[in-house]
């Protein structure tokens, strides 16, 4: 097999040439996110993982994938208005909808089995401040930072693509922030744990709750790791 990730490969790397990576970091609870520029050892060391382990299983997925990942990892090359439409169409208009119905059943298992489960008052205090920091965040985005980048691409300017810098660094501090309450939330529910006495409304919100955690990562990857890195290397190059 061929060795195509080591220990001084970074997380971003490794989900950009294997997406499909992200369930097993997902398993192991590694942020490829917000430490997308940290090498997989550092962290595998940090969290005390086993390394050779995890790098091969890292490696046969990436063997065994290896057609379907060269189609998946498609946007390093696209344009910045291609990416960002299709952020927009996959992953804002899937919070769009499922934040207000968790709000909801988060609300409605917590008024429920809040006395007998007291995790889920941190729980719902936690998702709301999720669901209004998302909310704040992608309007944000689609009504301020995605069209100047859009502009930029068209006519490139140095004052424009400085504007956009300057705002990189205020969503990546958001996007730590977001990816810290998803942690959080993580842990107080024992990995989304699904108890004994819990109704059918309590399952599908924590089955719903982790799906919402694998789009975020998913979401932020495209952020963090390809649309953010390309601008900031545009911006070194007009030094």
């Amino acid at each position: 097999m061929e060795i195509v990730f080591d220990p001084t490969v970074k997380t971003r790397e490794i989900i950009m040439k294997c997406p499909r990576a992200g369930t097993l970091f997902k398993q192991y609870k590694i942020d490829y996110c917000c430490s997308g520029s940290r090498p997989i050892g550092e962290i595998l060391q940090e969290r005390n993982l086993n390394p050779t382990q995890i790098l091969y299983e890292l490696n046969t997925l990436y063997e065994k994938n290896y057609d379907e990942q060269r189609r998946m990892t498609k946007w390093e090359g696209q344009k910045y208005k291609d990416l960002i439409q299709y952020i927009i169409d996959a992953h804002h208009s899937y919070l769009y909808m499922i934040l207000p119905n968790l709000q909801k059943t988060i609300t409605n298992i917590f008024n429920k089995h809040g006395k007998t489960h007291t995790e889920l008052s941190n729980a719902h205090y936690l998702f709301s401040i999720l669901k209004i920091e998302l909310e704040q965040h992608i309007i944000m985005e689609e009504e301020l930072i995605f069209p100047k980048i859009i502009s930029y691409e068209k006519s490139p300017t140095v004052n424009t693509l400085i504007d956009i810098t300057e705002f990189i660094e205020d969503l990546e501090r958001e996007h730590k922030h977001i990816s810290q309450i998803l942690k959080d939330l993580r842990d107080i529910t024992d990995d989304f744990h699904i108890p004994e006495d819990a109704c059918d409304t309590y399952r599908l919100t924590f089955v719903k709750l982790d799906e919402l955690e694998t789009d975020l990562f998913q979401h932020l990857h495209l952020e963090n790791n390809i649309l953010f890195p390309r601008l900031m290397k545009e911006m070194e190059k007009m030094r």
